[in-house]
């Protein structure tokens, strides 16, 4: 079972090619900057494009650059008897945007705060749910500590993002003692909060700009259609694809939206590839703050049926099923089991 952590779609796209996991979606990564092979190719996204503005084929190898006006007054975020936590400022640099809180444990022993674990995963940006927000710090009773979390700007607009109207953090606190002592969402809104030109409200903004399709160098084909039956639960399919890397191995992305007031938990078990089960069992597991957008981003059909590689043919894939079931935050069931079919 792969439970959240769940990967970002860049580490998919990254684990097609072969690289490293290890730190995608991590505070201080990387996550969706270009490789040193095509660096040269392409401006950073926060600079003005160069060169001649009428060339059509010159703005096409151009990334649209990201709204850098996103910034905070100092807010706070949660002020109880475990904890206090102040957004002091949103600066960006190198690409990556960064949020600086101040912490401070209000207990009488150490605490243990942390973001986007596998226990806990609730972060995201504007409308969309990511694990780019991490968080990891213990603090000594009565002690107040300044904190640092990244996010890369690059990540962001691959996930439908040109700018930064709000940051969500699904916080989780632990004493000493292994106690729950919070558990819940914060959220700081920026100067750009509420307009509509800093989300495209899909993930898919790579495939909005030849930029981003030059960069990835994958074949990427939409779906057809997304049959399911998730409605009455409360959430709907937006898009999906099917996406190939020059070996020819395949990922699967799938976007959804949480629909109702509520935070919702999805699981994702039991995936098929043109009716036959490519892998039995839990997947993911991913938590959906009320009205927000996610990404089942790591199908990694490739790896499912690499043990049973005889079995299939990726080469063609016509249509992927999973089995979808949803709990509300206390784990009580909504959805037991419904199919979801992504055909291309």
């Amino acid at each position: 079972m792969k439970e959240q952590l769940n990967i970002t779609m860049l580490c998919a796209v990254l684990a097609l090619s072969g690289a490293c996991l290890g730190g995608c979606g991590m505070q201080g990564g990387f996550v969706g900057e270009p490789s040193d092979t095509t660096a040269s190719q392409i401006p950073p996204m926060a600079e003005d494009a160069e060169g001649d503005n009428d060339s059509k084929a010159e703005e096409s190898q151009t990334a649209a650059p990201f709204n850098l006006d996103g910034v905070i007054e100092q807010t706070v975020l949660l002020d109880d008897d475990a904890l206090t936590i102040v957004a002091e400022k949103l600066e960006y640099r190198n690409d990556m945007a960064y949020l600086t809180l101040s912490i401070t444990n209000n207990t009488e022993g150490e605490l243990d705060v942390m973001t986007s674990t596998l226990g806990y995963s609730a972060n995201y940006v504007n409308g969309c749910m990511m694990t780019a927000g991490h968080l990891s710090v213990q603090l000594p009773a009565g002690e107040t500590t300044e904190e640092e979390i990244g996010y890369s700007l690059w990540e962001l607009q691959l996930y439908g993002m040109k700018g930064i109207g709000a940051l969500g953090l699904g916080v989780r606190a632990v004493n000493d003692g292994f106690e729950e002592v919070f558990k819940g969402i914060i959220e700081v809104a920026t100067s750009l909060y509420g307009e509509d030109s800093i989300d495209s409200g899909t993930f898919a903004g790579f495939l909005d700009s030849p930029a981003f399709a030059q960069r990835l160098g994958y074949d990427v084909e939409a779906a057809s259609s997304i049959d399911h039956s998730l409605g009455a639960a409360g959430l709907d399919a937006l898009s999906a694809f099917l996406l190939t890397n020059q070996e020819g191995e395949k990922a699967v992305m799938v976007e959804l939206t949480n629909n109702t007031d509520d935070a919702l938990i999805v699981h994702v078990s039991d995936v098929s590839i043109d009716g036959a089960l490519a892998y039995e069992g839990p997947w993911t597991v991913d938590t959906v703050a009320p009205g927000k957008r996610f990404v089942i981003d790591d199908l990694l059909l490739s790896s499912m049926v690499e043990d049973k590689a005889d079995r299939f043919d990726l080469s063609k894939v016509g249509n992927v099923s999973m089995t979808i079931s949803i709990t509300d935050a206390n784990r009580n069931t909504i959805l037991d089991s419904a199919e979801l079919t992504v055909s291309f």
